[in-house]
């Protein structure tokens, strides 16, 4: 039987930031991980990856002291040997304050992004960073190009309540797959659909479960392609405004429109087969 029961939050680099009820077996050991009920957006439900969070806590083989290489890389484990703490950290102090008295502060890089969140986890290297005028980045290596994306087109870089989605009637997935990642936004979808039959698309290169449960198809190159056809074709038309004279500019327009013209190219790309996802 379980100690009690704690709350807490997940660490995870997650948008879900899933409330949890962690069981504890005593003042060292966890049991099982569920989402917590009372929390309006997590409602008991939590993705396979932290439900089994106690198995990699307490898991015999996982890491649990600094290891020193001894040996050439290919060996495996054979390669090295654990070392305390306090010699692993006067080793790394010791190498990098040498690279920094040689080569200036600057040569050494933090790099470094997400995966586990925290203060301390993830956010204390920026205080050792700043202290030592250590270089510095920009604290991203994975979205810069999606966050391009979203604040051209949004202006900022918020979403709405994931709540609202069971209030949706057209639910648009863009290059995610919360089938397997957000299981939480998967069930408000769900809801959606059931209860106001709302419909469900997914953009996405690769076939995921996500995109399976659409029951259509999407093609995401083509959906790029339209995009950028219809820009061009607005810089044709602002181009042909200009050099039109006022007396006979009467909001000219292009002969097809833009959803044809995607319609003809999205059969022919259907007709295709292997390029379309389910």
């Amino acid at each position: 039987m379980p100690l009690d029961t704690a709350y807490s939050v997940c660490p995870h680099d997650c948008p879900s930031a899933c409330a949890l009820a962690v069981e504890r077996l005593d003042g060292a050991t966890i049991g099982r991980v569920r989402g917590a009920e009372a929390q309006s957006y997590t409602r008991g439900i939590v993705c396979a990856k932290v439900a089994r969070y106690a198995e990699r806590q307490h898991h015999p083989e996982r890491l649990g002291a600094p290891l020193r290489r001894v040996g050439e890389k290919g060996r495996g484990r054979d390669a090295f040997v654990p070392v305390s703490w306090d010699a692993a950290l006067d080793e790394v102090a010791e190498r990098l304050t040498l690279a920094a008295q040689r080569h200036g502060p600057e040569t050494v890089w933090p790099h470094f992004y997400s995966g586990t969140m925290g203060l301390v986890q993830r956010d204390g290297i920026q205080r050792l960073a700043h202290a030592m005028r250590y270089s510095r980045q920009h604290s991203t290596i994975c979205v810069s190009l999606v966050d391009a994306g979203w604040n051209a087109a949004v202006g900022q870089k918020r979403g709405v309540d994931g709540r609202e989605i069971a209030k949706s009637d057209l639910i648009v997935v863009w290059g995610g797959n919360p089938a397997s990642t957000q299981i939480n936004v998967m069930s408000y979808i769900a809801q959606a659909r059931r209860e106001r039959g709302a419909k469900l698309v997914v953009v996405d290169p690769y076939r995921t479960a996500t995109g399976l449960s659409t029951g259509g198809a999407v093609c995401a190159a083509e959906v790029a392609a339209s995009a950028a056809r219809r820009e061009a074709g607005s810089r044709r038309e602002r181009q042909n405004r200009m050099s039109t004279p006022r007396s006979i500019r009467s909001g000219s327009r292009t002969s097809r429109s833009a959803s044809a013209d995607c319609a003809e190219r999205c059969a022919l790309h259907r007709a295709a087969g292997p390029r379309w996802r389910s």
